[in-house]
């Protein structure tokens, strides 16, 4: 579920490309393109329908594949306002924190995102989607309330070209998502607030960087400081199977490298990624680490506004980086015979995972007594390194 909240996040960028749709404009059109003193307001309602996008594996080489072509199809794909529900873009250049930039700000996104099916090789693993996204302070009449989600772009990237990226999730954010298969739904709700602490909450993300350079797309991580990522109510039909909650998100950048495939002749991409259990910056302390909570029961609005009923119930515990984690070498390749391939070169001794993590703090409880502060003994501390090697694979086949 955490993996489908943050594909959720390269969604509701896709706001931003949806302006491609606006046809010319006549002069009734141009009012709803209004100049400002402080920069532009683009509003636009748009429904954008594709058919089908496909990636194919030309020369379907997966290191004990057969040799035949794969492909991976999302189809269709729709993007669309709801009706009577446009979006609204407020564009400006201006200067924040000693750098020009242009900055976006939204106060509503009203997306619905849509894959019919995900397919391998012709076979589907379902259907995908988002919709119902709410900025919910904003429904209020006080401009006082309101919050903002916003993309603020730089010139430059971590090695001074490409660009530079932060991003502004409001703790007030919501939207729900859904997994459709065989004709059963499983829907959720991902939700950015943190409901016991109003410090904390949203996801506001500083630094993520893009450069190409002779060995790739280098991608830099951000940093994130407190921020809180839920899912909440994981339902199928009308039963509630559970809820999960990242809260006091702690990132402390990082680096992922896109790389084309390792062989000359190979098609294919690899991935390097390093998860920076530190800052480079010596001020700064802290650790990349993360609360993690497991909800039994169902969350409802008294929860959500920090007084949870006695019905539910929660298992806790506090992640803690304490050394990098990295990822060396990991091929990403497609074929016929086993679908689509995450695996690395055996041949490469240091290729692989690794991972050295603290998990303490581990406690079970009311969530009605976690709300009020009581405290519950934790069961111990858990000092874990993870080394997953060079044999490791991971294989997705559609049914």
């Amino acid at each position: 579920m955490a993996a489908k909240c943050y594909l959720a996040l390269a969604g509701i960028l896709t706001q931003f490309s949806s302006l491609y749709a606006l046809e010319a404009l006549d002069e009734a059109t141009m009012s709803a393109v209004t100049g400002q003193a402080q920069g532009i307001r683009l509003t636009s309602e748009f429904d954008n329908s594709i058919k089908s996008v496909s990636y194919y594996d030309d020369d379907g080489y997966a290191y004990g594949g057969n040799g035949q072509v794969g492909v991976v199809s999302l189809s269709p794909v729709r993007v669309s306002t709801p009706t009577n529900r446009p979006l609204v873009v407020e564009l400006r250049i201006d200067e924040k924190n000693g750098r020009n930039g242009l900055f976006f700000e939204n106060r509503d996104l009203p997306i619905d995102i849509e894959v019919g099916s995900i397919a391998v090789n012709g076979k589907s693993l379902g259907g995908f989607g988002q919709n119902n996204f709410q900025i919910k302070n904003n429904l209020n009449a006080n401009p006082a309330d309101d919050q903002v989600f916003s993309v603020d772009l730089y010139a430059g990237g971590r090695e001074g070209n490409g660009m530079t990226f932060d991003m502004d999730i409001p703790n007030s954010m919501s939207f729900d998502t859904y997994y459709d298969d065989d004709g059963t739904r499983l829907k959720s709700t991902v939700d950015f607030g943190n409901p016991f602490d109003s410090s904390s909450g949203g996801l506001k993300m500083t630094g993520l960087t893009l450069d190409l350079d002779k060995d790739g797309l280098d991608i830099g991580l951000p940093t994130i400081t407190n921020g809180s990522i839920n899912v909440y109510n994981a339902t199928i039909g009308d039963e509630v199977l559970n809820s999960v909650a990242y809260r006091n998100i702690n990132l402390k950048g990082g680096r992922v490298l896109l790389k084309n495939a390792e062989e000359d002749g190979n098609i294919g991409l690899e991935v390097d990624l390093t998860l920076s259990a530190q800052s480079i910056d010596s001020s700064d302390t802290g650790r990349t680490s993360l609360d993690y909570v497991y909800i039994a029961g169902a969350v409802d609005d008294n929860y959500l506004s920090g007084s949870p009923s006695s019905e539910i119930y929660e298992g806790s515990a506090k992640f803690t980086l304490l050394d990098d984690v990295s990822i060396t070498g990991m091929r990403l390749n497609v074929d016929q015979q086993r679908g689509l391939v995450l695996d690395f070169d055996s041949a490469t001794s240091s290729d692989g995972i690794r991972a050295h993590l603290e998990v303490s703090d581990i406690k079970f409880q009311r969530a009605d007594r976690a709300a009020a502060g009581v405290a519950a003994p934790s069961i111990g501390t858990i000092d874990a390194k993870v080394h997953l090697t060079n044999n490791t694979y991971l294989q997705v086949e559609g049914h």
